[in-house]
C-alpha cells in the first residue's frame, strides 16, 4: 500500500529571518511530502533558487494575507497528497512531528484531526514553555465556550477532505480555528499526542498579537460552531479542570516571563528571561 502524502504549506514575503530554519524542520522530518512556499509574485524566483526542494506559488497578494497565501496553495496543488499542514515562516515543526505523523497514519482509521504539544519560544529561540492544551477533545467545545482556546494549529494535521474549500479569509487572524472547529462540529474525530509537534515563534509586531481582533474573531467562530456546547455550570468546570489540567504550564511559563497571560504575551512580543 502506497504511504500517504502529505503537503506542507507556507505562507511567507520571503523576508523573515527564520525561513531558513522552517524549511529545514520541515524537510528533516524523514516523510514523504511536498513543501509549498506561498509568496509574492516578485519572490518566487528568488526562493525557489534558495530552497530548490521546495515548490514555490504565487500567494493571493497582499489583502490575502495568509489565508490567503494558504487558499492559493491548495488551488496550485489540488492533487498528489492525502494529508495537510502549514507552518508559517517564522515557527517550526518538531522532530515529534514526523514520529506522530508515522504514528497515527499507520492506524488502520486515523482520525481526520491529529494535534500535539507546542512549544513557545522567543525570538532568540529560548523556551518560554509549552503551549496549555486541552488533552481530551471531548472537552474542547466547553473549554472554547469558556473562552480558552485550548489548542493550537502548528503541528496539527489534517485529512484532505478537512480542508476541502479552503480557509475563511473573512477571518485575519483565526481563519486556522474557524477550519478545525467546523470540522470537530460536523462530527470529525480528533486525537491527541502527549509529543511536542512544532515550535512557535513570539516575536514583536505579529499579526496574532492584535488580541482583541483575535477575541472578537474567536468569539464568532465558537458561538457559530457551538451554540449548545453545555450550560453555564459545565462551561465553569471545564475551564478549571483546563486550568488544573495545565497548571505546570502555567508554572514553567510564570519562570519565563513572571505572571502575565498567553494574550499578554502575543501582545508585547514578551521574551523568556
Amino acid at each position: 500500500m502506497n504511504q500517504p502524502r502529505l503537503l506542507v504549506v507556507t505562507p511567507t514575503l520571503g523576508t523573515s529571518e527564520f525561513l531558513r530554519e522552517t524549511v529545514e524542520s520541515v524537510s528533516s522530518q524523514g516523510l514523504q511530502l511536498t513543501h509549498l512556499l506561498s509568496c509574492p509574485r516578485d519572490r518566487m524566483a528568488d526562493l525557489a533558487r534558495e530552497y530548490p526542494h521546495c515548490e514555490v506559488v504565487a500567494d493571493a497578494g497582499r489583502e490575502g494575507a495568509i489565508y490567503g497565501a494558504l487558499n492559493a496553495a491548495l488551488a496550485a496543488r489540488p492533487e498528489g497528497w492525502d494529508w495537510f499542514t502549514y507552518i508559517n515562516d517564522d515557527d517550526a515543526l518538531s522532530p515529534g512531528f514526523g514520529d506522530v505523523t508515522r504514528r497515527h497514519l499507520a492506524r488502520e482509521h486515523p482520525e481526520p484531526v491529529s494535534y500535539g504539544d507546542v512549544r513557545v519560544i522567543d525570538e532568540t529561540n529560548q523556551t518560554i514553555s509549552l503551549l496549555t492544551t486541552e488533552r481530551d477533545p471531548r472537552f474542547i467545545p466547553a473549554v472554547l465556550r469558556a473562552g480558552i482556546s485550548p489548542l493550537s494549529q502548528q503541528g496539527m494535521l489534517f485529512a484532505r477532505d478537512v480542508v476541502t474549500g479552503g480557509f475563511n479569509t473573512k477571518y485575519r487572524v483565526c481563519a486556522d480555528l474557524d477550519l478545525w472547529t467546523r470540522a470537530m462540529a460536523a462530527g470529525r474525530q480528533f486525537r491527541y499526542y502527549p509529543v511536542e509537534v512544532a515550535r512557535f515563534r513570539v516575536r514583536r509586531g505579529q499579526i496574532s498579537g492584535d488580541v482583541e481582533l483575535t477575541r472578537r474573531e474567536q468569539d464568532e467562530i465558537v458561538r457559530r460552531a457551538f451554540p449548545n456546547a453545555g450550560s453555564w455550570p459545565q462551561c465553569f468546570l471545564a475551564k478549571w479542570r483546563y486550568r488544573l489540567m495545565n497548571l505546570p504550564r502555567y508554572l514553567a511559563r510564570s519562570r519565563s516571563v513572571g505572571w502575565i497571560t498567553s494574550g499578554e504575551i502575543l501582545a508585547t512580543g514578551k521574551q523568556a528571561s
